[in-house]
């Protein structure tokens, strides 16, 4: 992988994401989790949800590729408890 690049997943999908990223090669893929669901009826409710990572996304996109690797590699996710609200 030479371009910084990453994944947008949710929560409840992670730790599968990252999963499949090692078996193809790419163990220190930035992996971004964001709040689950992610659809919504109403596009304005994405918001938050979008603004919580934005942060981390401009970070995967534009740092140094080999930092970003180790980084990622590392990673605790939340994963997917309690995703849905009751």
């Amino acid at each position: 992988m030479g371009s910084p690049a990453c994944v947008i997943v949710s929560r409840g999908f992670s730790h599968s994401g990252r999963a499949i990223a090692r078996r193809q090669g790419y163990g220190g893929l930035p992996v971004i989790e964001m709040d689950h669901p992610l659809a919504a009826p109403e596009r304005e409710a994405l918001h938050p949800k979008a603004d919580a990572i934005v942060n981390e996304v401009v970070h995967a996109l534009t740092g140094d590729a080999e930092k970003l690797r180790a980084e990622y590699a590392e990673k605790k996710f939340r994963g997917p408890g309690n995703l849905c609200p009751k």
